[in-house]
């Protein structure tokens, strides 16, 4: 499945409307298949390696370590991958999310503090609490991380992103579930809060953008096509097309540390500076964001808005070429 905003035309990025108006009809656009303890069905013996080398090694989890975890009350399976690839084959147990029902491209203050609600509902309504580990997958896309970064913008400890995704847990010999139930209504409200208190650093809006652009101590990262960045790009980004991140053939499991580590450093994307992340719409940019803190980067923000808001803002300036 291509990734949203590419070239190919087969993932237009004003996709969601017509998608999000199906998914709040059919309870927020989350499935639930099956129990949690459908988990049980799936017995992989052995799991992709996910060493890595990583500073920070509880963002991922191998196949093998979510099938121990399979009896776990506190854990909660998403797959990150549209209904129709859901019904082609998923973890049993596992919920059904799309990324258009988490864009946000509009970064305006009014726009976030209206979207902030209703993404702690979205996750709120999954089953989600602050007790909950919240394991996201996806197809071969890597947009995974999407709502990954969506939870950890909004406060919440425990998510993780399975390494290899869908094809790491069948490779491991891991069962996959094709029977879809219809789509329930949201889940009754959960005991426990969900988290409020979010983390505005990790979110770039535009005014914050425009006002770095010739601060030496922030590095714009360009997670697009090399051809999209040629057509349009901000002043001054560098560019990592964000499939670089992890292996090229399925299962895609992210590139040891030091791999990743000199692919940034060595077009300037060092562990000092502020690096903001951007694409179409945010979405493969999240690979970019959760990358970058992986292998232990601390001041990492995503403009979520990516080059959708930027391109139409009459004031922002653009450049082109390579």
């Amino acid at each position: 499945m291509n990734e949203p905003g590419s070239n190919s035309g087969q993932y237009c990025t004003r996709r969601h409307t017509l998608r999000l108006g199906l998914a709040l009809g059919a309870g927020l656009g989350m499935g639930r298949i099956a129990p949690r303890s459908a988990l049980a069905q799936a017995t992989p013996d052995v799991s992709p390696a996910t060493g890595g080398g990583y500073a920070r090694p509880e963002l991922v989890i191998d196949a093998a370590s979510l099938t121990d975890r399979r009896d776990d009350p506190d854990m909660i399976v998403v797959a990150l991958m549209p209904p129709e690839e859901f019904a082609r084959g998923h973890i049993p147990g596992s919920l059904q999310l799309d990324w258009p029902a988490l864009e946000i491209i509009d970064t305006s203050d009014a726009a976030i503090a209206d979207w902030r609600p209703e993404m702690e509902h979205r996750f709120a309504a999954l089953g989600v609490t602050p007790k909950s580990t919240v394991v996201t997958y996806d197809g071969e896309t890597l947009f995974a991380t999407r709502p990954w970064w969506v939870l950890r913008y909004l406060g919440h400890e425990d998510a993780r992103v399975l390494n290899g995704g869908l094809a790491a847990w069948e490779q491991a010999g891991g069962v996959i579930a094709t029977d879809v139930a219809p789509a329930t209504p949201p889940a009754a409200p959960a005991t426990e809060p969900f988290p409020a208190t979010s983390r505005p650093e990790v979110l770039a809006q535009l005014e914050e953008v425009r006002a770095s652009l010739d601060d030496p101590n922030v590095v714009i990262v360009d997670a697009r096509t090399p051809e999209e960045y040629a057509q349009g790009h901000i002043p001054g980004a560098v560019n990592v097309n964000f499939p670089r991140n992890a292996d090229a053939e399925a299962p895609k499991i992210w590139r040891p540390q030091d791999e990743l580590r000199a692919m940034y450093e060595e077009v300037g994307v060092t562990p000092d500076k502020r690096i903001i992340p951007y694409c179409s719409t945010g979405v493969r940019s999240s690979v970019t964001f959760f990358t970058l803190r992986l292998i232990g980067y601390d001041n990492v923000a995503l403009y979520t808005g990516s080059w959708e808001e930027w391109s139409n803002h009459p004031e922002t300036p653009k450049a082109t070429g390579a």
